[in-house]
């Protein structure tokens, strides 16, 4: 067919019919993204912590959802946890609170931690669990949980559930108990430390006491 000669109107109809079609099919996709709205709005971060530098100097953040379809679509494009370098960090916090200790909302808490041992535990699923019952609110005291760190070391991965405050024994010990339940941990103790405790004890690493254990 040449520029100068007509399509056939069976061409034309076909070929609107795949525009139409095409359309419909996006319009799927968005409504995929916004099904399953989640009560708060997450910020995912990155980090590469080295002792060379200050913290938080190449802190970058990764994206923000408030949706199901959201989270995933950001999550299926990250790569697997375990397969990052050491001295990587990720942080997933309710956007507006910076994942650091001097953050506002998370200078009066702390926090529960686990260390990860491969050869027991499975560190991806372990994230995984993690932060989707952060997001599904699947706790009783919600408004206490401000976000969650994975750290890759090469001494022993650990996983960090940051709270607002610390001095809330009965909220802290109940998210404690459910993160625990959630992990399914037999056999494996988590600690949580008071950030101020942490700051004030850093360069004595062995002088680091919870101040609540399950």
């Amino acid at each position: 067919m040449t520029n100068n000669e007509s399509k056939s109107p069976k061409i034309e109809e076909k070929e609107t019919e795949i525009s139409e079609k095409n359309e419909k099919e996006q319009e799927k996709e968005k409504e995929k993204i916004l099904i399953n709205p989640l009560q708060n709005k997450w910020t995912m971060w990155v980090d590469g912590y080295s002792q060379s530098r200050n913290w938080g100097e190449d802190l970058v953040k990764i994206s923000d959802f408030q949706s199901v379809g959201e989270f995933w679509g950001m999550y299926e494009n990250l790569a697997k946890i375990s397969k990052t370098k050491n001295g990587t960090n990720f942080h997933l916090f309710k956007t507006g609170i910076k994942p650091a200790w001097e953050d506002s909302e998370n200078i009066n808490g702390g926090k529960w931690f686990l260390r990860i041992n491969r050869s027991v535990l499975k560190l991806d699923e372990m994230w995984l669990i993690t932060i989707l019952s952060m997001i599904g609110e699947n706790y009783e005291y919600n408004d206490e949980i401000c976000g969650a760190v994975v750290s890759i070391r090469n001494n022993g991965d650990r996983i960090a559930l940051w709270t607002k405050t610390a001095t809330n024994k009965e909220a802290q010990m109940a998210i404690g108990k459910k993160w625990k339940e959630e992990l399914k941990l037999r056999g494996i103790r988590l600690s949580y430390l008071i950030h101020k405790d942490s700051l004030s004890t850093k360069k004595d690493r062995g002088s680091f006491k919870p101040t609540y254990e399950i």
